[in-house]
Formats: structure tokens, C-alpha cells, sequence
């Protein structure tokens, strides 16, 4: 058997002049067989950049802006700049907590969906030259792009499609200001790792604008100004996971199936991020054109990506960091870590440290790979012989596998010693064979004979299956039991990781107005619910209220049994197909009847992708009557659900 080139003499190959692996993409025939499908899917390749992010793992990110001074997740595009002065900021202190937690590069947000600029951009006063932070003279980019290059890290950058300030947006002169803008980023401050083009916005049914992008006009000009830079989110080299919680599928494709016939694809037509059997054969059967697109899921620590003061005491326990490094890192995804400096500039401690021990922890487990060293047998399936060090060398780039058309093998591990592990690691060889793998089980050898104690379905780059408890043991079976055309096996890990208990935090506590003492009527929307209103103000999430707007605006309308002093009101959603309040208004009233102008409006930015609990702050005292009253949703008939509508006094 021969071995392959390691990706890192890849790389020094392409330093040297040579050219670097570049994706194979396929174009479908008219009318394919299930089987060629099934063989054409095997022929994808990924590119060299994209296999250098899958072995990243994980890119930290880093939201500040407007947004971090209003309180809002989506701005409108009309705050004024004075308000940006984080006085404190320390773009060191940011890159050194992610190189400290393990993680190799930093996205930071160029621009967010507000058009706001932290770097002074030409082309607009929207920027951080009309601020009052570093008296004007600042430029963010510049000193994240510096702290990388001092701690060796990956620059990468999130420029918003969607720009709500600028006034071409909407118009094919806005890919100018945008192509200018590129420019701007990939000019002036050294090797850009990855641009992030966000999809929010960029259709009418978000934005209400209909924006002509030139996508292949603005991957171009990347392309040419930097060749290695990837390209993220609404572009051709990495794809949304399909939601913003840190979790991934288990059955992960990296070849999947498009209807765009350009080369460097923007928005897709009829393709779906969030479906569960995406890449699947009976996905790719309605597709035309195959490509490998791997995919990422963000992970704010806080409830959104931006800081907001009532998430202090609400950021993700470390189980759950660890949690969605498994749920996404281990099922071929790779895992975006989210950070939110404050208004001062200043990553807060709690939030640091929390992704440092998260960082440590992982780093713990990789320390004793319990696999090197292994023997590893032919039982079934494969062809020929192998040495045992193709499969425990930690790289997927040697790899063993059968013969074509067969599609099941068996392979014994044989440990130096006995182990207790908790943690299996297997990946393909994906740079030269593909993803191939349908499914696959794994064996323990007891005083019983053969146990199962794992299975699971694709591997692809790599899949990490935690146990239910730790083995100690020393013999262990791979069963390959279904795969594309044949199996590629690249390797194999054993690992031990430490228990992460799920501690419950003190959570600031907040008074909240006791259902007993609200009425609550309707205006234009009817119950889908049979148990009445009581779920809206039960203070249990686990129950739901569905609801229906007859038409807009619509509301809900409550009465105190005496007035309070009121400090906010919340909208808690739960996650479903039926949409969510997306745009709304707060009124008060002494009397039920004169309600005068909104006390607060806005809109819930994200809330499809993250519907977590909407807080709209008052400072209302005497209230009596309160209206929320419902202005947009984002569902065509719009139904809705509610875990929970909340008052908070003061």
C-alpha cells in the first residue's frame, strides 16, 4: 500500500510554487441512476484550504459594534457612531483568551447588517473614524490583524451582504461599495484565513429589498486579491450548520448537492441548511451539480452574539461547550466559539475564563492518544494487509481500504495495554477518496465475547463518538457495515475525557409579576391552544401557547390587578416550524384606552436562527394596561408559538 502526501507537505508544496489540490466538483447527468449518483458522490474532493479548516476544528469570534452599545442583536442602520467607545479595548487581550483556549484564528465583525465600519472605510462615514474611540484615529481591523501576527493566529473577517445604511443597497451599484470594501480588508492588512459573507438579509423576505448580487463578480475579486482565502456562510467554501445552538447532525455530508452552476456560488436555489438528510443519495438525486461543503456551527457563550448586560449571569456551562464541541467537531462540523466584549472593549472575565477552561479541557483529553501503538488486523473486507501504523499515525492522509463494490469490512484493534478510554476517533481519507461511509459500529472484547458499544453514521474528516461510560480494555472491532462504493479508513484515535458536570449557576434573580394578578385579552389574533391563556404567563417554558394574527397589527393586551413598576417584558419562543413574533410595539396605558405612542418598538434580530428569550427593557412606573402588540412574523400565515411572556418590576 502506498502512502499518501501529508497535508502540510501539501502546503509546503504550494509555498514552493506548485499548485495546491483545488475542489472537484461534478456535474450530474440528465436523469442519473441511483447508482452513478451513488459513484459520482465519491469522486468530490475538497480543496486545500477547506481541508486545512476541517483540521482547525475551531475559529474563535468576536461581535462588536453598534449593537453592543444598544442592546439590539440586529441594528437599523441609524444609530448614530458617537456611541461607539469601547475606551478599554484591548485587541491582544481578545486574541491571546482564544489562543489560550486552543484555537488557532479570530473572526471579528468587520461590519454587521447595520453598515457600522470598525475599520475607516472610504467609503462611508458610517465608521469608526466619525466615534469618539482612539478620538477618531481608530481602526479595529488593524489592531486584531496585529494581535494575530504577534500570537500567530488567523485573521479572518465578517463583512455583512446585507448593509442597512448604506443607500445603494438594493441596487447593482451596492457590489461596487461592497467589491470597495474587499478591497479595503484584503489590501491593507496582511493574509486574510477566511472572509464571512452572512446570508441574513440578503433576500427580500428578511431585508423587504431585493439586492442583485454579483456574487461570482465578489468571490472573484477575493479570489484574486488573496488565492488561499476561504470563503464562509453565503459562499462556496464552507457552509451554516443550520443553527446557531452549536449543533450539528450526525449524519454529516461534506459532499452535497446544489443547483448552482457557477464556480463561486452565493445564495443557493432550493437548497435547505437545516434538513436532516442533507448529502443523503435521495438528496443528491434532485440536485445538479455535486461539491464538498463542509459545514460550521456558531456557539455564542451569551443567549446572543452580541453583549447585553441581562445575559451576565446566563452564559453556557462548561458541559455545554463540551457538549457542542462533540456535537459538532465530532460529527464532521467544525465549531465557531463566540465571544462579546462589552461597552468598554473588555471581554468579561466569567465568559473568558469559561471558553479557557472549555479549551483546557479538550486539550486534556488529546494528551494520550491510547491508540498509537495499536495492531490493527484484517478480519473482512479489506484488501490486503496493512501496517498497523497507517491507521494510528494521527493523519487520515494514509489510509486502508477495500475493493471496489465492496462495501462492508472488519477490522480488530489490538491496544499495547489495557486503557480506559471514553472517547473513539475515526476519519477518512477524504482529500483522495472522498466521504464514503454509511454507517459503522464499534466492538469491545469482554469475558462475554463481542459487545457493541457504539454505532453511528458517517464519518467523513473526522467522527467522535463518546461512550455512555468509560472501557478499560484492549481489544476492540471496527465494523464497517455500509459505505459508498467502498470504505476509506484514515484513522483511528482512543481517547480519556475527564467528567464535566453540569453545574447550576446562580442566576441574578428577577421579580416577576405573578400570573394570578394578569388578565389577558386578544386583538386580532385567535388561540390555536385549547387550554386558554394560562401558558403565556404560567412561568413554565416547557408548555406553549400557539397562536394565529388574524390580521396586522394585532396584540395582546393585559391588565394588572394593581399598578406596578415596571422594569421590562419578555418573549420567550419555542423552537418550531410555525415562525415566531419578529417585529413589535410596546404601549402603556392608565386606562386600557388611550395607549399614545409606543413606550418601546423594535425588532427581535435573529430570532429564527436563535430563538432565545427576547427582553424589552422599560422604565415604566404605575402601569396599569400593557399592549404588545404584534407589527410583523416570520411566517406567511402568521401563527406562532409563546413559551412564556414575562413582567419584571423593579
Amino acid at each position: 500500500m502506498k502512502k499518501k502526501l501529508t497535508l502540510a507537505v501539501i502546503l509546503s508544496l504550494l509555498s514552493g510554487g506548485l499548485v495546491a489540490q483545488e475542489a472537484v466538483s461534478i456535474t450530474l447527468p440528465d436523469n442519473p441512476s441511483r447508482e452513478e449518483v451513488v459513484r459520482l458522490a465519491t469522486e468530490v474532493r475538497p480543496s486545500y484550504r477547506q481541508l486545512d479548516y476541517q483540521q482547525r476544528e475551531m475559529l474563535g469570534f468576536i461581535h462588536i459594534g453598534m449593537n453592543t452599545f444598544t442592546g439590539a442583536e440586529w441594528g437599523t442602520g441609524k444609530e448614530n457612531p458617537s456611541l461607539f467607545n469601547p475606551s478599554q479595548l484591548d485587541a491582544e487581550k481578545w486574541v491571546k483568551t482564544f489562543k489560550d483556549a486552543g484555537i488557532t484564528g479570530v473572526i471579528l465583525v468587520a461590519k454587521h447588517h447595520d453598515g457600522f465600519c470598525v475599520w475607516p472605510s472610504k467609503y462611508t462615514s458610517h465608521t469608526v473614524a466619525s466615534s469618539p474611540w482612539r478620538n477618531g484615529k481608530g481602526d479595529l481591523v488593524k489592531e486584531v490583524a496585529d494581535a494575530c501576527r504577534k500570537y500567530d493566529m488567523k485573521l479572518c473577517l465578517y463583512l455583512s451582504p446585507w448593509d442597512m445604511h448604506e443607500k445603494t443597497y438594493g441596487t447593482k451599484a451596492y457590489n461596487d461599495y461592497y467589491i470597495h470594501q474587499l478591497e479595503e480588508l484584503l489590501t491593507n492588512y496582511g493574509p486574510v484565513y477566511l472572509l464571512w459573507f452572512d446570508g441574513a438579509g440578503t433576500t427580500n423576505d428578511v431585508s423587504g429589498v431585493e439586492m442583485p448580487f454579483d456574487w461570482e463578480r465578489i468571490f472573484s475579486k477575493a479570489r484574486k486579491l488573496q488565492p488561499d482565502v476561504l470563503l464562509s456562510g453565503n459562499a462556496p467554501d464552507i457552509r451554516w450548520v443550520g443553527n446557531e445552538k452549536g449543533k450539528g447532525r450526525e449524519t454529516e455530508w461534506c459532499a452535497q448537492g446544489i443547483n448552482n452552476t457557477e464556480t463561486l456560488f452565493g445564495a443557493l436555489t432550493g437548497y435547505n441548511p437545516t434538513l436532516h438528510n442533507l448529502g443523503s443519495i435521495d438528496d443528491l438525486m434532485k440536485k445538479k451539480r455535486l461539491v464538498w461543503y463542509p459545514s460550521r456551527g456558531g456557539l455564542p457563550l451569551r443567549k446572543g452574539w452580541f453583549y447585553n448586560k441581562r445575559d451576565d449571569d446566563n452564559i453556557k456551562s462548561l458541559k455545554y461547550l463540551v457538549d457542542s464541541y462533540f456535537e459538532t467537531i465530532g460529527q464532521n462540523a467544525n465549531l465557531l466559539p463566540n465571544l462579546s466584549p462589552d461597552p468598554t472593549g473588555r471581554i468579561p472575565e466569567k465568559d473568558a475564563n469559561r471558553l479557557i477552561q472549555f479549551g483546557k479541557i479538550i486539550s486534556r483529553m488529546k494528551q494520550t492518544d491510547y491508540a498509537k501503538g495499536a495492531t490493527v488486523k484484517a478480519v473482512s473486507g479489506w484488501e490486503g494487509s496493512t501496517p498497523s501504523d497507517v491507521i494510528t499515525d494521527d493523519t487520515p492522509f494514509t489510509s486502508w481500504h477495500t475493493p471496489n463494490g465492496t462495501t462492508a469490512a472488519v477490522a480488530e484493534v489490538q491496544l499495547r495495554q489495557p486503557a480506559m478510554i471514553n472517547v473513539i476517533k475515526l476519519q477518512e481519507n477524504v482529500r483522495d477518496f472522498g466521504q464514503r461511509v454509511e454507517h459503522f459500529a464499534i466492538d469491545v472484547w469482554t469475558s462475554n465475547g463481542w459487545e457493541e458499544i457504539a454505532q453511528s453514521t458517517t464519518i467523513g474528516f473526522r467522527k467522535m463518538l463518546r461512550l455512555s461510560k468509560p472501557i478499560t480494555a484492549d481489544k476492540f472491532r471496527i465494523r464497517f457495515t455500509d459505505a459508498r462504493v467502498s470504505v476509506s479508513w484514515g484513522n483511528l484515535s482512543m481517547y480519556y475525557l475527564e467528567q464535566v458536570l453540569d453545574k447550576v449557576e446562580q442566576k441574578q434573580k428577577q421579580k416577576v409579576v405573578p400570573a394570578s394578578d394578569i388578565q389577558i385579552s386578544l386583538s386580532g389574533i385567535t388561540s390555536l391552544s385549547n387550554d386558554g391563556y394560562k401558558a403565556l404567563v404560567d412561568g413554565n417554558t416547557d408548555t406553549r401557547w400557539e397562536g394565529k394574527a388574524l390580521k396586522l397589527p394585532a396584540a395582546f393586551i393585559f391588565k394588572l390587578k394593581s399598578p406596578r413598576d415596571l422594569s421590562g417584558f419578555s418573549y420567550l419562543p419555542i423552537e418550531t416550524s410555525m415562525g415566531y413574533i419578529e417585529n413589535y410595539a410596546i404601549y402603556i396605558s392608565g386606562d386600557g384606552v388611550n395607549w399614545g405612542k409606543p413606550a418601546k418598538s423594535g425588532r427581535f434580530g435573529n430570532i429564527t436562527n436563535n430563538p432565545v428569550e427576547q427582553v424589552i427593557t422599560l422604565n415604566a412606573d404605575k402601569v396599569r394596561y400593557l399592549k404588545f402588540e404584534v407589527l410583523g412574523t416570520t411566517s406567511n400565515v402568521h401563527t406562532f408559538t409563546i413559551a412564556d411572556l414575562r413582567f419584571f418590576e423593579k
